[in-house]
């Protein structure tokens, strides 16, 4: 009856126990450090984490921004994966919410040890978290195998599902909307299935901690009957079950989630190309919303360009082009030409640097070693077949933040007068997609851009496609007078009559080079 405490005895016993059998300071030293584990915990978790969760998630997505936008390519992901990726923080940021639940069990440990007088309840309290975490270690090479498929699933459906929209005019023309319906459903099953099998692993690996923590009190019990634990300690050690079993829990998920982790990890190191991927980069204020304007790099006037065995190559490493040849002067304009999948575009895009070259680019006589940062837009202007633009002025997106000669490179594109009959000159709005723009106005705006820098190379690719005769052979003649060299590709005999030289490329290799007038008789009908 006394244990009961029908008789008001209880408590004072219970205390007795509890604090080891009278020392004046356990009791003191027992509250101070409850008080030490219970009093910070509302600011830890209503103000402190959650501001870090977030200024975390916030980091690592401005890293790989940063790593996908700066002057050295990092990788060749799509935008779609990267965006992907950046969703995906939770993993890291998890795994990190687990390792401070870990700090927090090592003070309730020493709390219960101070309180207790007796190392048995912590003991049993710890020995539940290592066996949680053992048992999940087992789980390890199953779970990385489930987080690398859900992780490359969800790239795939986010890279198909942004491509679907960007050409959704296309796909609705073509009557292609079923099939790209069907393909995005089968993605995003997939991506679902991988996702389920992985979130299954992980309520495997964390489900010991329900098995262990129920051993705990009859341990206890157990111990206390053959006169091993003293009253007080086991009732502590029973009363403690609900917190042994979420730390056990948080162990177990420390240790499922790291594998997981270190997937998410190797991917964005590769996109961000830092390995600190969670560091702030330099000069970006994420509170105030401003970043350091980029520095102007040094410009090399062209004199001549020099390209020998030069060959593109594909992402995935395959030669697109090869063998090239070709000397280009100041001032000259030279086209390629030739059929369809003849390597044209990757061609141009790697001698605008945008992909890998084989074989040496000389400037000036010096060779170009790091293309990427040397073949820049003041340097080097690329146009490609399909201009990107942003919603906003057509001097917004001419400038893009810089301060260049927006009217000047409007006419030398031959788009002044296009503008002036809009009657909006360069404040006239356009969307994201070009809207309020015919094809032809969209290439001279691409044009306009590339040029306003007062570009020493302009790349264009096939930029006249969408031109009528009278505004092509003004936009030529245009380009002579402005002096820029070009080198570009077309499939308009127009355009060919005027090039200083002319390259046939035929399966990725030149067939012949030469003015026009002594291909035409052999490869006339590679131009329209």
């Amino acid at each position: 009856m006394t244990l009961l405490g029908l008789d008001g005895s209880v408590l004072p016993w219970l205390w007795a126990e509890v604090v080891g059998g009278g020392d004046p300071w356990l009791p003191a030293l027992g509250i101070v450090a409850a008080l030490l584990v219970v009093l910070p915990l509302p600011y830890l978790t209503n103000l402190w984490f959650p501001q870090w969760w977030i200024r975390q998630m916030l980091r690592i997505s401005a890293r790989l921004v940063h790593g996908q936008t700066g002057a050295r390519r990092v990788s060749g992901h799509t935008p779609a994966e990267v965006v992907a990726q950046g969703g995906d923080t939770d993993r890291v940021v998890q795994l990190a919410d687990n390792l401070m639940d870990q700090f927090i069990s090592l003070a309730v440990v020493i709390t219960m040890t101070l309180v207790t007088g007796s190392v048995v309840p912590a003991l049993f309290f710890v020995g539940t978290m290592v066996v949680s975490g053992l048992a999940a270690t087992l789980f390890g090479p199953r779970l990385e195998r489930t987080a690398g498929g859900t992780v490359k699933a969800r790239a795939a459906f986010a890279t198909a599902l942004v491509s679907s929209l960007s050409a959704a005019r296309t796909v609705k023309l073509a009557g292609a909307t079923r099939p790209v319906l069907h393909h995005l459903a089968k993605l995003d099953t997939v991506r679902s299935d991988r996702q389920r099998r992985e979130i299954a692993m992980q309520v495997w690996a964390r489900s010991t901690p329900s098995v262990a923590s129920g051993l705990l009190p009859i341990g206890a019990w157990a111990l206390y009957l053959a006169g091993g634990l003293s009253a007080g300690a086991t009732l502590v050690a029973v009363s403690t079950l609900g917190a042994a079993r979420w730390f056990a829990w948080t162990t177990a998920s420390l240790v499922s989630h790291y594998p997981s982790a270190r997937v998410w990890t190797r991917r964005t190191v590769s996109m961000s190309g830092v390995a600190t991927y969670s560091a702030t980069v330099p000069g970006l204020d994420l509170a105030a919303g401003t970043a350091p304007a980029p520095e102007p790099p040094p410009r090399h006037p062209l004199r001549r360009l020099e390209l020998t065995g030069f060959g593109a190559l594909h992402s995935d490493g395959t030669l697109a082009v090869r063998d090239v040849d070709l000397t280009v002067d100041r001032g000259q304009l030279v086209l390629v030409v030739g059929p369809v999948g003849a390597g044209k575009s990757s061609l141009l895009r790697a001698l605008a640097g945008i992909v890998h070259h084989t074989g040496t680019l000389s400037w000036n006589g010096e060779p170009v070693t790091e293309p990427e940062l040397f073949l820049r837009p003041n340097q080097v202007g690329y146009v490609g077949q399909l201009p990107r633009v942003l919603s906003g002025t057509v001097a917004d997106n001419i400038a893009l933040g810089h301060q260049v000669d927006a009217a000047g490179a409007v006419s030398t594109a031959q788009l002044d007068h296009d503008l002036a009959a809009a009657g909006g000159g360069l404040g006239l709005l356009i969307g994201h997609k070009g809207t309020r723009l015919s094809g032809g106005q969209l290439q001279r705006l691409a044009l306009a851009r590339a040029l306003a820098p007062r570009t020493e190379l302009l790349v264009a690719d096939d930029v006249s496609s969408a031109l009528d005769v009278t505004t092509e052979l003004a936009l030529w003649a245009a380009l002579r007078e402005h002096g820029v060299t070009v080198v570009g590709s077309t499939a308009k005999r127009a355009a060919l009559v005027r090039a200083d030289h002319v390259v046939v490329l035929v399966d990725g290799t030149v067939a012949a080079q030469g003015p026009w007038q002594d291909l035409e008789s052999r490869w006339g009908h590679l131009a329209g």
